[in-house]
């Protein structure tokens, strides 16, 4: 029994002392790359050329932008939770990939986006929802974008997503002076 697992001991490790060019079905010069095997460095790509990066293929990137609500124009789809139309929002802070709309108004065309409501029953109603937002309410507005590295030749239009829209109400002015006399 013992001679039994001494065998198997020594026959697992010379298996994995094998390099993996000497392993059968590989060419000479391959060096582990053989044929379509994830992980093929000459097929990282998808396509099996040498260096063509994913970067150029188009992929979606995180979009986050926030400011002041400008206006709206939101309506709850039938039958769902999510809300279609155009918003238009002054952008004052956003992420790398929406840094060319920060200090600029944007407006959004918006499909079955969710939207979360941080602010407090402004018309009394018994509800807060789109009849509560008043222009200057702050607003973050995230989703998906599409991009492609900028070394890559060819011409590109990016296609913006939004997924959620997040409503906040303004700050009181009340609140903003009694701030800045506790920072002095």
């Amino acid at each position: 029994m013992t001679i039994r697992k001494i065998l198997l001991a020594a026959g697992a490790a010379a298996l994995m002392s094998t390099p993996a060019w000497a392993h059968p079905g590989a060419e000479p010069g391959d060096h582990g790359n053989a044929g379509n095997a994830p992980g093929n460095s000459a097929n990282h790509a998808g396509n099996g050329e040498h260096g063509k990066s994913h970067k150029c293929h188009v992929h979606s990137v995180g979009y986050v932008t926030g400011g002041t609500l400008v206006s709206q124009a939101l309506t709850k789809d039938e039958g769902a939770e999510t809300y279609s139309g155009k918003l238009e929002v002054h952008v004052l802070h956003a992420n790398h990939h929406a840094a060319g709309e920060k200090g600029t108004t944007v407006t959004y065309e918006v499909s079955k986006a969710h939207l979360v409501f941080g602010l407090a029953d402004t018309n009394k109603d018994g509800s807060v929802g789109l009849d509560d937002l008043a222009a200057g309410d702050r607003v973050h507005v995230i989703g998906k974008i599409t991009a492609v590295a900028p070394k890559c030749k060819g011409e590109f239009t990016a296609t913006k997503t939004i997924r959620r829209i997040v409503f906040h109400a303004a700050p009181s002015t009340a609140s903003t002076e009694k701030s800045d006399t506790e920072k002095s």
